[in-house]
C-alpha cells in the first residue's frame, strides 16, 4: 500500500513474541518463536493519496529454523559472533480500517470481490549480533525481513470490483475516493500490486535466558581457557 522508496511514508509497528532455541552443534541453532506484530499503511502523503486507502493490523505468528554462527561457538579469535537466521511458518491476517468512528475489519468484507486465504506460509531471514553476553543472560540484536506468501496483508492487491454487487459498507471501503469528494475508480482500476507479495522488517532487541546444561557448562570452561 505505500510508496516501497521512501522512508518519509514508512509507518512503524511494535512487535512482541517468545522463543526457544536449541544448540546442536558449534555453530547452528534451531529456533522456534510465537510472535504478535501490530503494522499499518496508508496512502496519505503518498502519490496515491487520491486513493485514500488505509489499514492496521494485530497479527499472531509462530515460525521454525535455523541460526548460523559466522564461526565456531568456541572460536577464541572472535569475541562477537554474528550470525544468519532463516526459517519457514504461518501468520494470520486481520486488517482493520477506522471509517466514521468505527474499526472495520477488511477480510469478511472482500473489498476485491475475493475471499482470500487469511493464513498464508512466511519465510523469515535475517541477521543478528550478541551486544551484552553474560553466563545466564545475553542481549542480542536482530533484524529479520518476513516475506509473506500473500498479497493480502493489507487487503490490497489487485482491482476494484463492481461496486453494485457489495453490501454499502463493503463498496464503501473498497473505493473510499467518495470521501475525498472524488468519482469512484472504474471496474477494473488498479487498485493494488499482485505482481510482489507483502511482507515487514522488525528490529528486536532480545533478551535470552540460558538454561544450564552439562553440554552448555564446559562450553563456558573452554571458553574461560
Amino acid at each position: 500500500m505505500n510508496e516501497r522508496c521512501g522512508l518519509a511514508h514508512l509507518r512503524l509497528g511494535i512487535a512482541m513474541g517468545i522463543a526457544a532455541a536449541y544448540r546442536f552443534s558449534d555453530r547452528v541453532t534451531f529456533r522456534a518463536e510465537a510472535q504478535l506484530y501490530y503494522i499499518r499503511g496508508s496512502q496519505q502523503d503518498t502519490h496515491l493519496a487520491y486513493n485514500n486507502l488505509s489499514f492496521h493490523s494485530l497479527n499472531p505468528e509462530v515460525w521454525a529454523g535455523l541460526q548460523l554462527d559466522f564461526w565456531p561457538s568456541d572460536d577464541r579469535n572472535h569475541i562477537i559472533i554474528p550470525y544468519a537466521i532463516a526459517g519457514v511458518g504461518v501468520t494470520y491476517i486481520t486488517p482493520k480500517t477506522n471509517y466514521k468512528g468505527h474499526t472495520y475489519s477488511l477480510a469478511p468484507l472482500q473489498t476485491e470481490g475475493v475471499a482470500y486465504n487469511r493464513l498464508p506460509l512466511i519465510l523469515r531471514y535475517g541477521i543478528g549480533v550478541p551486544v551484552l553476553t553474560g553466563e545466564r543472560f545475553k542481549w542480542h540484536l536482530e533484524g529479520v525481513y518476513t516475506h509473506v506468501t500473500s498479497d493480502y496483508l493489507d487487503d490490497v492487491s489487485t482491482v476494484y470490483p463492481d461496486r453494485t454487487t457489495m453490501t454499502p459498507l463493503a463498496a464503501a471501503l473498497s473505493d473510499r475516493r467518495l470521501e475525498l469528494g472524488q468519482t469512484p475508480n472504474g471496474v477494473g482500476a488498479k487498485r493494488g500490486n499482485d505482481t510482489k507479495r507483502d511482507g515487514y522488517f522488525i528490529l528486536s532487541a532480545r533478551l535470552i535466558w540460558v538454561i544450564s546444561t552439562t553440554k552448555q557448562q564446559h562450553y563456558r570452561r573452554s571458553r574461560r581457557g
